[in-house]
C-alpha cells in the first residue's frame, strides 16, 4: 500500500484585526510590528471585503482519487500546488482578531459570517462579552477568546497567532507519495529542523519534490537546504551513485557516513557531476541510522528567482497603503 503524508512547509501569513477603536489598533500596531503582514480594520465591511478577497480555495484535503492516478500516469512523486510558486502566499489570511464590542455588528456576528472562511478566529473581550465567546467557542465559531483586561493579553495573542500561523501552513503542504519525503515528516526530523529554524532566523522553508529536500529562507532572503536521509534513503542514494558510476572516493564516504552530498538541483547523483558539495552528516537523535545537514546557498545557486518573505516585505514598504480601514 503506497504511504501517502504531508510535507513540511512554513511563509508568514496575514493577520486581520478589527476593532473601532483606533486607540487600541495603534496599541496592537505596535506589538505586532509586521506591518506587510497586519491589516487593521475599524469597519466590518472593508474587513469582509479584504477577507473576501484574500481568500484561498486551495486545501490539501480537496485532492481525489483521480488526482492520485494521474499523478501515478505520469510518474510523479507529489501531490499538490508548489506553494513557492504563489506569489501572494503572504496575502493568506491565517487568523482574524475581532473585538466583541462594536457598534455595527458584535465580533460573534462577524465572526459568524466567515464561518466558513479557514482561519482561526480570535474573539477579544472588555467588560462585556464574556458568557457570549464561551457560547460562540461551544458553538464552534471562534477558536479563541482573550480578555482585553488581562495582563499577559498580549503574549497570549502572539502566542495564537503564532499556532494559526503554523496551523495555516500545515495544511498547505504538499503530498509526498512512494515514501518519498516521508523522513522529513517524522517528529524526530521536525524536532533538529525546528532547531535549525531558530537558530538560524528561517523565515519559511518549503520541501521541494524533485530534490526531497526543505528548501528555506532566512529574514533576509538568503538560501538553505535541509537534508535528512534514513537507512532507506542512504541505501538509495548509494544504490544510485553506483548504478550512474559515480566516483569511487564518493560512493565510500557515503557509505561509511563521512559525507552527506548535496546534489541540488538534482535528488541524485547524476552522471558527470563534478565539484558536488557535501556537508558532515548529523545523527537525528533517537533514530538510529537517520542522519541530516543544512548548507547554505548563493542565490545563484537557486536556478530560478522565488519571491520570498523579505522580497514581498520591500514590495509592501514601496508602496504602503493606509494603516486603518
Amino acid at each position: 500500500m503506497t504511504r501517502i503524508v504531508r510535507q513540511p512547509v512554513f511563509y508568514p501569513a496575514s493577520v486581520v484585526f478589527l476593532d473601532d477603536s483606533t486607540d487600541f489598533l495603534h496599541a496592537l500596531r505596535g506589538i505586532f510590528s509586521e506591518r506587510h503582514l497586519t491589516r487593521f480594520f475599524t469597519k466590518p465591511c472593508a474587513a469582509l471585503r479584504f477577507i473576501s478577497s484574500r481568500r484561498q480555495a486551495a486545501s490539501a484535503g480537496g485532492i481525489s482519487g483521480s488526482d492520485y492516478k494521474e499523478l501515478e500516469r505520469k510518474g510523479g512523486n507529489a501531490l499538490g500546488r508548489d506553494l513557492l510558486t504563489n506569489d501572494s502566499r503572504f496575502e493568506e489570511v491565517a487568523a482574524v482578531v475581532v473585538d466583541y464590542e462594536m457598534p455595527e455588528m458584535d465580533g460573534v456576528e462577524f465572526l459568524a459570517s466567515i464561518k466558513d472562511v479557514p482561519c482561526t478566529k480570535i474573539l477579544l473581550t472588555g467588560k462585556a462579552g464574556e458568557a457570549e465567546a464561551v457560547d460562540a467557542f461551544n458553538a464552534g465559531l471562534i477558536d479563541f477568546y482573550l480578555k482585553k483586561s488581562d495582563a499577559d493579553m498580549a503574549r497570549k495573542l502572539a502566542a495564537v497567532l503564532a499556532d494559526a500561523n503554523q496551523r495555516h501552513c500545515a495544511e498547505r503542504g504538499q503530498i509526498g507519495v512512494h515514501d518519498v519525503g516521508s523522513t522529513y515528516c517524522d517528529p524526530r526530523t521536525v524536532a533538529v529542523m525546528n532547531e535549525i529554524v531558530d537558530r538560524e532566523r528561517i523565515a519559511e522553508y518549503y520541501w521541494r519534490s524533485e530534490q526531497d529536500v526543505v528548501l528555506m529562507f532566512d529574514c533576509a532572503g538568503n538560501p538553505s537546504i535541509f537534508v535528512a536521509w534514513n537507512e532507506s534513503d542512504w541505501t538509495f542514494q548509494c544504490e544510485v551513485a553506483a548504478d550512474a558510476s559515480g566516483p569511487s572516493e564518493l560512493r565510500t564516504a557515503m557509505a561509511a557516513r563521512r559525507i552527506m552530498p548535496l546534489f541540488w538541483p538534482f535528488q541524485t547523483y547524476r552522471p558527470g557531476m563534478t565539484n558536488i558539495r557535501s556537508a558532515l552528516p548529523l545523527p537525528i537523535p533517537r533514530w538510529l541510522g537517520a542522519f541530516y545537514s543544512w548548507t547554505r546557498l548563493d542565490s545563484l545557486e537557486l536556478g530560478f528567482d522565488p519571491v520570498t518573505s523579505a522580497r514581498s516585505r520591500q514590495i509592501f514598504f514601496a508602496s504602503e497603503p493606509s494603516i486603518f480601514i
